[in-house]
Formats: C-alpha cells, structure tokens, sequence
C-alpha cells in the first residue's frame, strides 16, 4: 500500500512541475494575478513550490480566467459601509 500511495505523491507532484513550470513562466499567474505580470524571474521561481502543491486549484482559476480573490475582513467590510 505505501509504494502505492508514494508512486501516486509522485505522479501528483511531477504533474505539478509541468504545471508550475507552465504557470509560472507562460502566463498563468499574469492572467489570474494582473500584478504578476511585472514580475521578475525570482519570483517566478519563489511560487514554484506553490504551484507544484496547488496546481489543481491554480488550474481552475487559470481556465475560469477568475480575478484575484478580494480580502473580506471585518475592517474591509466596516470600511465599504462607510
């Protein structure tokens, strides 16, 4: 069962290389995050290790072409009503 599930964290993290890979430096974070597009190469390669966890939520937000999410604090919240 654990050469299983470890070949199945494998596979997982290998399709999110090619995935952060892709994301990271061919437009995917500009697109979902217009303040990435200016972004320098160190960047890039700092969410890399995001990307290789989070690639199946970054790809829906990538295909929906989603904005960025909004905070919503109570100081957010308290300063819309004002």
């Amino acid at each position: 069962m654990i050469p299983i599930l470890l070949a199945l964290l494998g596979l997982y993290l290998l399709v999110g290389l090619v995935f952060g890979i892709a994301f990271a430096f061919f437009g995917g974070a500009r697109r979902i995050d217009p303040g990435a597009a200016e972004a320098t190469w160190g960047f890039r390669f700092v969410i890399l290790p995001g990307c290789l966890v989070f690639w199946p939520l970054l790809l829906g937000r990538w295909r929906s072409g989603s904005p960025p999410p909004e905070e919503r604090s109570a100081h957010r919240l308290a300063s819309r009503d004002s």
